[in-house]
C-alpha cells in the first residue's frame, strides 16, 4: 500500500488504495474528507482558520494553509477524480492549544477547530468523529481503502476513528 505524506499548508487526495499521513499536528488542523461509495479520500493539513485578510491585502497566498480554502480545493480535487459530495464525510484531529500566552490568550488551536467545523456545516458535510482540543500534538493517517482515521500522539498510543 502507498504511504502518501501531506506537509504543513498542504493536501493530498487519492483513490482506492494508499495511506494520506501527516505529521506534526499541535494547533493545526488534520481533515480527512472520504467518500465511502467510491473509495476516495483527502487529507489536509491547515495552520490558520481564515486568508480573508490575506486576500484583502492582495497578498499571494498558500490557499491550502486555511480552512475556509483549503477545504474547497480538496473537494474539488476529489469530485474530479469522481467522489460523491453528497456521501463525503469528514474526521478531524489537532486544534491542540500548544502556545500559552498571555492569560491563555492564543487559542489559534480552538480557532482552526472552529473555523473547519464551520466550513464542513456550510459544505453540508457530516463531521462523523473529531479528536481536537487538548495540549499535545498528533500525527494522523487516512486509510484511502478503508476510511479509518488513525490518531497518534505521544505515550497516548493509537486511537481510530
Amino acid at each position: 500500500m502507498t504511504s502518501i505524506k501531506v506537509g504543513m499548508a498542504d493536501f493530498k487526495v487519492a483513490k482506492e488504495n494508499g495511506k494520506l499521513i501527516t505529521v506534526g499536528l499541535g494547533s493545526c488542523v488534520g481533515i480527512a474528507l472520504y467518500d465511502p461509495t467510491t473509495k476516495i479520500g483527502g487529507l489536509a493539513h491547515i495552520m490558520l482558520p481564515d486568508n480573508t485578510r490575506q486576500r484583502a491585502a492582495g497578498t499571494k497566498i498558500n490557499l491550502a494553509k486555511y480552512a475556509n480554502s483549503s477545504i474547497d480545493q480538496m473537494l474539488e480535487k476529489m469530485k474530479a477524480l469522481g467522489a460523491n459530495t453528497s456521501k463525503i464525510i469528514a474526521k478531524i484531529a489537532g486544534g491542540a492549544h500548544m502556545f500559552k500566552g498571555a492569560n491563555g490568550i492564543l487559542k489559534i488551536g480552538q480557532e482552526n477547530v472552529a473555523a473547519v467545523k464551520k466550513k464542513l456545516k456550510e459544505k453540508k458535510i457530516y463531521l462523523k468523529a473529531d479528536d481536537t482540543g487538548a495540549d499535545y500534538g498528533r500525527t494522523v493517517e487516512l486509510d484511502v481503502t478503508t476510511g479509518k482515521y488513525s490518531i497518534r500522539s505521544a505515550g497516548r498510543g493509537v486511537i481510530v476513528l
